[in-house]
């Protein structure tokens, strides 16, 4: 029987992803959770569970004995380098042999001191090359699931669409591809000798996603007129500053760029905006139905 890949962040909107296709692939999977009710109610036995926290190292080695691949996933948080290069290394001592990171977005990352979110991305990326150990970092650009669920809010709701990232275009790719990537990954006989930077097809702006909406609503949608500049958010912890600081790229057009990198992988297209708002929008119509 082949050794199971451990999945962190399996309880996550994209873990649940990766976990799921690994399922379908037919690989064993264990999970690292804090939630291990969550994670059952998830995947039922389907998953082997391992309780822990990236804290716990006890808890890091028995979830990686045994296992031959990881897949490495953690959120924004001030010891996300300390939890990830724990991972890691005991990944490396448990006898691992391969490691999937999840990193930051390439504009966070490159140039450094732009984003303390790719900054703590680049320290494991720098950690993990010296490793002797397959692996690769994937950097996703700006989600869909993420930045447009609250613009589809609005304009279902009426209300004008907030600008605020100004006319900036993002190449906002779905999290689904996200997933597809990380599998592919896992699974390669070998993984990319460079990281990963994936993006969606095309760049839109915030005209161009109201556009799509008018369209799926039959009807006008209005957009704010703004300045570019990004209202400053609430509270002053890490996360929030990280965010923050998105915002603040992306407004100067730093996640407009398109890359080729899921096509040439997959060997299809990524999904667009377009297909994304127009399931939400059916997904949402069968529930009222």
């Amino acid at each position: 029987m082949s050794a199971p890949i451990l999945v962190t962040g399996a309880t996550g909107r994209l873990g649940q992803l990766v976990t799921a296709r690994l399922l379908e692939q037919n690989q064993r999977v264990r999970v690292f959770t804090r939630r291990p009710e969550a994670a059952r109610a998830l995947f039922g036995a389907r998953v082997e569970i391992a309780p822990g926290d990236f804290a716990d190292r006890d808890s890091l080695h028995k979830a990686l004995a045994g296992t031959r691949k990881l897949f490495l996933l953690s959120p924004i948080s001030e010891s996300l380098v300390e939890e990830q290069i724990a991972a890691a290394g005991a990944a490396a001592i448990e006898g691992g042999s391969r490691i999937v990171k999840i990193s930051g977005s390439d504009w966070t990352i490159d140039p450094p001191g732009v984003s303390i979110s790719g900054d703590a991305h680049a320290a494991v990326e720098w950690h993990l090359r010296g490793l002797s150990i397959e692996h690769v970092c994937i950097r996703p650009n700006a989600w869909m699931q993420v930045a447009l669920l609250n613009t589809i809010r609005q304009a279902m709701t009426g209300q004008v669409l907030n600008a605020r990232h100004g006319t900036a275009r993002v190449a906002y790719i779905d999290a689904r591809d996200i997933a597809d990537v990380a599998v592919h990954q896992l699974l390669a006989p070998r993984v990319a000798d460079k990281p990963l930077i994936i993006t969606g097809n095309e760049a839109v702006s915030i005209r161009d996603i109201a556009g799509i909406l008018a369209r799926v609503l039959h009807r006008p949608i209005g957009v704010a007129e703004t300045s570019g500049s990004v209202a400053p958010l609430l509270g002053d912890g890490f996360e929030h500053r990280a965010v923050a600081q998105f915002g603040t790229l992306i407004a100067a057009g730093r996640a407009a760029t398109v890359t080729r990198v899921v096509p040439e992988l997959l060997g299809h297209a990524p999904r667009t905006v377009k297909a994304f708002i127009t399931e939400h929008f059916a997904a949402d119509a069968a529930l009222a139905g």
